[in-house]
Formats: C-alpha cells, sequence, structure tokens
C-alpha cells in the first residue's frame, strides 16, 4: 500500500510539473531523481552524484534551447549528444542491479519521443 502511495503521489508529481509554465531546472532535476529514487532504489549518495549530474543536463539542455543561433536539427542533435553523455554518467554510477532498470527507463523515453502527436478533431 506504501508502494502503490508513494507511485501515486510521484505520479501526481510529475503532472504538477509538466504542466507548470516556467520550472527551472532545478526543480526539473529534482523531480527527476525523485522518480528515478522510486523505480531504481537509489541510495542517498546515488542521488546527490545523479542529481549534480541531472541539473548539469538539464541546463545545458535549456541553454541549448534558448539559443536561437543554433538551427533546429543541429540543437536535436546536441541535444542527443547531451542526452547520450547523461545515460553514460549515470550508468557508471548505478549498482548491477540498477542498470537494467536504467535501460527501461532510456527506452520509455526513447519511445515517447518517437510517439506521433494524436490528430486534433475539430
Amino acid at each position: 500500500m506504501k508502494k502503490l502511495f508513494l507511485a501515486v503521489s510521484a505520479v501526481l508529481f510529475s503532472l504538477t510539473l509538466t504542466f507548470a509554465q516556467e520550472v527551472n531546472p532545478e526543480e526539473k532535476a529534482k523531480a527527476t531523481v525523485t522518480e528515478w529514487t522510486e523505480t531504481l532504489q537509489l541510495t542517498p549518495e546515488q542521488q546527490t552524484q545523479i542529481y549534480t549530474i541531472v541539473l548539469e543536463h538539464k541546463k545545458s539542455k535549456l541553454a541549448l534551447k534558448s539559443d536561437s543561433t543554433v538551427a533546429d536539427d543541429a540543437k536535436a542533435t546536441q541535444i542527443e549528444a547531451l542526452t547520450a553523455d547523461l545515460d553514460k554518467k549515470v550508468s557508471e554510477i548505478l549498482t548491477d542491479e540498477q542498470k537494467p532498470l536504467y535501460v527501461k527507463i532510456v527506452e520509455a523515453r526513447a519511445a515517447k519521443k518517437t510517439q506521433l502527436p494524436e490528430p486534433k478533431v475539430q
């Protein structure tokens, strides 16, 4: 029951952040680490290390998205490189038991990214 409550709380917290207008990188990093802590059972030391990595990633991604001098396709390529670097750094911190669970997170992120938007009904 406790796990169910925590899972529902994490989902609601994530949805709240999703609909926020201007969420800063610190809040996004905290939300990500909170979600990953539930899924991966991160230790407090891992949480601290991963928070630092995720925060750096979020700040870099935000700066890149804000840069109007870079073409969209170049931004996409650079964001992919940032994400690959994030995944590499996070994987180095995880235990052998946590790595398969993180692979599922990465796969879910990729699946979400490739989903086509639903056509709007008028």
